[in-house]
């Protein structure tokens, strides 16, 4: 980081110390010198701040900023930092509570009542002005949220508390109140500090000042060492292998996870679930799409695999790379055999001869920040081009196209197009990925994602696999299993499930009480009353959120509470108008209860949020029908059908209501085109023969 940042950051921390509110990193650094220099200069330092001249890096000398939306107005007052926003037709002023970030950007918290602090949507750009920095930049486009809406600056997707707070202070507590949907949410310390990973620093502080011995935490020191290459063979590890915590503990923020819990510090699996490796959220050959930061884009990697973890290539405590470009990949890769152009294949010293540009390419996000993939994957322009995911070779070399690159890297190493692929292997026949979730060599996180998209099939027919994977080694791999049983027939698979209640870890408890709940069983045990505690809780964490009022709702649907879940549901779209599962969920108990205007209704307000949403749509076609608007049924039939043709059944349904309201040639036509892409499908084919 350039040098006025670094300077930023020492004065940020001062008046950080000023506040005593990080009393606990100075105290470790009566013996930790040189970790506390380290991190005294990192971004965990500043990661939020109090406001102050030495911690706000925006320009608040009346500085204004405006689109064709709103007009912004930031200000002094003293020691006050002022944002006034026209938009809407209203004006308001807001005071500044905390800075959040520092580079490349900077946002502002700000207080809007209940406890909530939320994040605004301008920015300041602290990069500096010869890169594009030192303005104020708006974070959304124009236009795309207004006051009311869930991604506006003041909705619940820009919310503090529950988005941002855990990994960007130390010790957090949400204390979110359902009843009232409010917080009082609290911190031991405002930034990332000493216990945000050493999670038994203040006890093992304690008792060094007494003479005694108390570990700072859990192992997260990088053991042993790493032999650098040789030809074909590999780098190599000796003496004792790094623990995983490591790993686990610096992804429980560096991930996109779920809350289990509302308390400090914790593990992925024992306070977190983490996303699986789905689209949109990833492209479908496993390279980041969305905002979902490193960890389940490092599982994925031969590296983690190996047992490399997070320290081998950053310095833990400053956040920096251990070495200088090609340097870091060559303390293992033997710079002899790769950090030249036989490998290469670039000039030396060009863009193409860096390793991350092909290993580990950059992907923007919050309009300014690049941050590099993490699973070090083998450029495959052939299936980048299947999954949709950019071209690595493109990126620099812009004046060419995809086929180039396919013909250029088949060239250089034909035996490249030989291997499967992430993408390849979720599009196997069933016995393939029965091999495939059974091989131990392949990514757990991979293979765990496998077993929830195919988890419908498996559950039935292959309960044998099953049974084997919910005894796995990795805690990933046995909480999908446990997901994927509920699709099972209860009496195969109750007490499967039942075993899942003792697992060590939380997120494959609750997914083993939850599949439970969904078939429809209860237990008389203390393993069940146990878990439905924790599940409980679980719930109430993630209440503030409309998919925790959806998960909520399906609970209380499960004991037969059907009026306490419409509850939910509403509550959900009073924080999302736009959303989608939420909608469904309460059109299914519209339907049931023969309220199919009020469902119409709905669906019709929840659109307005969320356009071309097929399966709402698709929803609406079937209330038409029992209605007898047919004309509206088969519009928004075909709609859906249009909207998603990988969704077999909305195209299957759209044929079914043509034949029998009597369009048979056009029935004909969409199953014909239905089994052009799902030649096997059973049901469509029965169809064509009736047909």
């Amino acid at each position: 980081m350039i040098n006025y940042f670094r300077r930023l950051i020492s004065l940020s921390l001062l008046a950080l110390i000023s506040t005593s509110a990080v009393s606990e990193p100075v105290e470790c650094a009566g013996c930790h010198t040189e970790e506390f220099d380290q991190w005294s200069q990192s971004q965990h330092a500043v990661a939020m701040a109090p406001t102050g001249t030495d911690s706000v890096a925006g320009d608040f000398s009346n500085a204004i900023y405006q689109d064709n939306q709103l007009q912004v107005k930031f200000s002094r007052k003293g020691d006050d930092y002022l944002i006034r926003v026209d938009e809407a037709g209203a004006t308001r002023e807001w005071q500044v509570q905390y800075t959040f970030g520092v580079y490349p950007l900077q946002q502002y918290l700000i207080d809007i009542g209940s406890g909530r602090l939320q994040a605004f949507n301008i920015a300041w750009d602290t990069r500096e002005r010869t890169a594009g920095g030192q303005r104020w930049f708006r974070l959304d486009a124009a236009g795309a949220n207004r006051p009311g809406d869930a991604m506006h600056w003041t909705g619940i997707y820009q919310n503090w508390n529950s988005q941002c707070a855990d990994c960007h202070s130390t010790g957090l507590k949400r204390n979110y109140a359902s009843d009232s949907d409010s917080y009082q949410t609290k911190w031991r310390h405002v930034a990332v500090s000493c216990t945000a990973c050493h999670e038994s620093a203040e006890q093992h502080a304690e008792a060094q000042r007494n003479g005694k011995n108390h570990a700072a935490g859990l192992e997260l020191a990088a053991m042993g060492a790493w032999l650098v290459s040789e030809g074909k063979r590999p780098p190599r590890h000796q003496r004792q292998l790094s623990s995983t915590t490591q790993v686990s503990t610096c992804g429980s923020c560096h991930s996109l996870r779920t809350s289990l819990l509302d308390q400090a510090g914790g593990q992925i699996h024992d306070e977190f679930s983490l996303t699986r490796l789905n689209q949109p959220l990833y492209f479908s050959d496993g390279r980041v799409r969305e905002e979902v930061f490193v960890l389940g884009s490092f599982e994925q990697s031969k590296m983690f695999q190996a047992g490399v973890v997070c320290s081998d290539c950053h310095n833990p405590h400053s956040g920096e790379l251990k070495a200088e470009g090609n340097a870091v990949c060559a303390q293992c890769h033997n710079a002899g055999d790769f950090d030249t152009p036989a490998h290469h294949r670039h000039p030396e010293g060009s863009a193409g001869a860096k390793c991350v540009n092909c290993h580990m390419p950059e992907r923007t996000f919050m309009k300014i920040d690049a941050r590099r993939e993490h699973s070090f994957m083998v450029p495959r322009p052939d299936v980048s081009k299947a999954s949709g995911s950019p071209d690595v070779c493109l990126d620099c070399h812009t004046d060419r196209n995809r086929g180039w690159s396919i013909e250029t890297l088949e060239d250089w190493a034909p035996e490249l197009y030989q291997s499967g692929s992430w993408d390849h292997a979720q599009q196997q026949s069933m016995s393939e990925v029965m091999d495939y979730l059974a091989d131990s060599d392949q990514p757990a996180l991979r293979r765990a994602t496998l077993l929830e998209q195919r988890g419908e099939a498996l559950s039935g027919s292959r309960l044998s696999l099953l049974k084997g994977l919910l005894k796995n080694e990795h805690a990933v791999i046995r909480e999908s299993g446990y997901r994927v049983l509920r699709y099972g027939a209860v009496d195969s698979v109750r007490n499967l499930v039942k075993a899942g209640l003792d697992d060590p870890k939380l997120a494959v408890r609750i997914a083993a009480f939850e599949t439970l709940v969904r078939l429809g069983v209860a237990l008389d045990s203390e393993q069940w009353k146990r878990a439905r505690d924790e599940y409980e809780q679980f719930l109430n964490v993630q209440s503030d959120l409309p998919s925790g009022r959806v998960l909520k709702a399906k609970y209380l649907l499960a004991n037969d509470r059907v009026y306490k879940a419409e509850k939910e549901l509403h509550i959900a779209l009073e924080k999302d108008r736009g959303y989608v599962p939420a909608a469904i969920q309460l059109t299914d108990i519209l339907r049931s209860g023969g309220r199919n205007l009020e469902a119409i209704r709905m669906i019709d307000e929840t659109l307005a949020n969320s356009p071309d949403e097929a399966p709402l749509i698709h929803l609406r076609g079937l209330i038409n029908l029992k209605l007898e608007d047919y004309p509206a049924a088969l519009a928004n039939l075909e709609q859906a059908a249009r909207l998603e043709p990988g969704q077999w059944l909305f195209g299957y349904r759209y044929a079914v209501a043509l034949f029998q309201l009597g369009h048979k040639e056009r029935a004909r036509e969409v199953t014909q085109s239905l089994l052009k892409s799902f030649p096997d499908n059973r049901r469509a084919r029965a169809l064509m023969n009736h047909l």
